[in-house]
């Protein structure tokens, strides 16, 4: 099996090929959020063959708002013309693969005075992502977990009291992929096809009358 996986869900975007469970070509850079052009660089270079791709797959965050939107709409696009499925994990279980701990803290600034945060066993989620104030994630946080932050450097005077690490930590495309073939291995299902919101929508009413 052949996936083309993306994660842009931090301020470190990648895009890889994973073929049977091994990456054969990863690109990752530091996003601007100036503009998307680093990104349809990095598709250019893979030079992949896109029928030859069996399942496109996107990391689903949380994290950036336009950056999780623009992997769903770039891994739509390149689906759609083969219809070959589509896949979405969220982006905490390829950072927790990467760390690599028996049980992952994975914690994000929210903004507004807030943070996500969701524990890990291995790779799977044992404590869904939830939003919430900076005082309860001491108590959000098993006294077991390793905490790793994509935000350290925001969030590093509240983290600083839980076992982590002290330097950010970064979800990569590659071994999003690796997960998603073990996943499609086995059986399991795509996580919810959209982005994972933390916020609630804010409605704006319009200034002026319809």
């Amino acid at each position: 099996m052949r996936i083309f996986a993306i994660e842009l869900s931090t301020k470190m975007g990648s895009v890889a090929v994973v073929e049977d469970g091994v990456v054969i070509v990863e690109d990752r850079w530091e996003e601007t959020f100036k503009n998307r052009q680093r990104l349809f660089d990095a598709l250019g270079a893979l030079n992949v063959d896109w029928d030859s791709i069996d399942l496109f797959a996107a990391g689903r965050g949380p994290g950036a708002f336009s950056g999780m939107r623009i992997a769903f709409t770039v891994i739509n696009a390149l689906a759609a013309p083969t219809k070959k499925p589509v896949y979405a994990l969220n982006s905490g279980a390829a950072l927790a693969a990467r760390i690599g701990a028996a049980k992952t803290a994975v914690v994000g600034d929210a903004r507004r005075d807030k943070v996500w945060a969701g524990v890990f066993s291995g790779t799977e989620l044992e404590k869904e992502f939830e939003l919430m104030e900076r005082d309860a994630l001491k108590d959000f946080v098993p006294a077991d977990a390793r905490v790793v932050s994509p935000d350290q450097e925001r969030l590093a005077e509240l983290l600083a009291d839980f076992d982590g690490m002290t330097e950010p930590a970064y979800p990569s495309a590659g071994t999003l992929g690796e997960l998603v073939h073990r996943r499609v291995e086995n059986g399991i299902a795509t996580e919810p096809f959209e982005p994972l919101y933390m916020h609630p929508p804010v409605f704006i009413a319009p200034r002026f009358p319809a």
